[in-house]
């Protein structure tokens, strides 16, 4: 899980520090204020364990270097790594963060005695660019192999699902405009779903599979949406928002996000009714509740609202929380943040929002 994110002349951010809570974390801004670049640096940052140091025998300055420059220019799609130097800077950036595993204990115990929790482990990835390229890893010492990391999962905030069939063969040969985190989600749609889902997705996911309506199916490298006693329908048939909440559920049930992962979800409530809108935010803390954590990014009052809403509530309460608000200064974003939403007061950030509801109020006074 992701706990820490520092940044000094990355993109918009001139300097931020973030600290994130393990269940819940709600990044807040209009569009242009960088929410997706914080989701997708947490989510490289994530899966970096999974890729340089599970399994591996050596893991290198160079090597750590290669990954953290593809994956840059992968995802973020510059035309060079340099380009995500602030506007205005001296030209050199630094990110780093701080991401939480453990490490599996064995102890001899007697029958009545409680388990041995297992040890904390943490590791701090760090790196500098300049705006030629990555010219600086800093690379912790310790680095434990036999550790549990939990995976990073992404999912943006256009659908794939209509479009899957044949993408993974076109990217890998041609230029697409699409980043890599949909050639991630590609992949992870792609694994088969588990003989035994996990228990939860019945226990307090009802509400998203009665929305959904049926359950999909990939057959022929193309996925369908198969409702009790009726035929398979084309998922490119299916409302926009509803492939994104079947999108959501089967990665549950393929195992794609276990407990211990952490989702990055970019905007969740666009293209959804408000309806849809509520069982989604009931959804989101439902994962944060069995060990999964959430980091959205939105800009929906609608959706910010509700989980105030849910996590006033007993059944949501103990879920620990963040926030984060961000606004534009000039040139750069500055980020405001608090364990609950009136420590970093966002409605001045969705004001526009705010202001369509004062007009409609005059509007019903006239």
């Amino acid at each position: 899980m992701i706990k820490q994110l520092s940044l000094r002349n990355f993109t918009v951010f001139k300097e931020a520090d973030l600290t994130f809570s393990p269940g819940l974390n709600v990044i807040i801004g209009e569009n242009g204020t960088g929410k997706t670049h914080l989701l997708k640096l947490g989510y490289i940052f994530s899966n970096a364990w999974h890729t340089l140091v599970k399994n591996q025998s050596l893991v290198s300055d160079q090597k750590v270097e290669r990954y953290f420059s593809e994956r840059l220019q992968n995802i973020f799609k510059p035309d060079k790594v340099g380009n995500l130097t602030t506007t205005g800077s001296d030209g050199k950036s630094n990110v780093s963060t701080l991401v939480s595993g453990n490490i599996p204990t064995v102890s001899i115990r007697m029958p009545n005695e409680p388990e041995t929790l297992p040890l904390p482990d943490e590791i701090k990835w760090e790196f500098s660019f300049s705006n030629r390229s990555i010219d600086n890893v800093v690379l912790q010492e310790r680095l434990t192999r036999n550790a549990i990391y939990g995976k990073g999962l992404y999912i943006p905030s256009k659908e794939m699902l209509s479009f899957f069939e044949g993408f993974l063969a076109s990217y890998e040969k041609r230029e697409f405009q699409f980043d890599e985190t949909f050639r991630d989600l590609a992949l992870n749609l792609l694994t088969t779903k588990l003989k035994k889902p996990p228990e939860f997705i019945k226990l307090g996911l009802n509400n998203l599979a009665d929305d959904v309506g049926g359950t999909l199916k990939l057959e022929g490298g193309k996925f369908y949406l198969v409702s009790s006693g009726s035929k398979s329908r084309e998922i490119t048939l299916i409302a926009e928002g509803i492939r994104k909440i079947a999108t959501l559920l089967y990665l549950l049930e393929n195992g794609s996000l276990e407990v211990g992962d952490t989702l990055f979800w970019d905007e969740p409530e666009s293209n959804l009714n408000p309806k849809l809108i509520k069982d989604v935010a009931v959804a989101i803390l439902f994962l944060c509740q069995n060990g999964i954590q959430v980091v959205i990014g939105t800009h929906s009052l609608f959706l910010l609202r509700e989980i105030e809403i849910l996590t006033s509530e007993k059944q949501f309460k103990a879920i620990p929380q963040r926030y984060f608000a961000l606004g534009k200064n000039g040139d750069t974003v500055t980020v405001q943040q608090g364990n609950s939403v009136d420590e970093i007061n966002p409605f001045v950030m969705l004001d526009e929002e705010l202001a369509q509801s004062n007009r409609f109020m005059d509007a019903g006074n006239d």
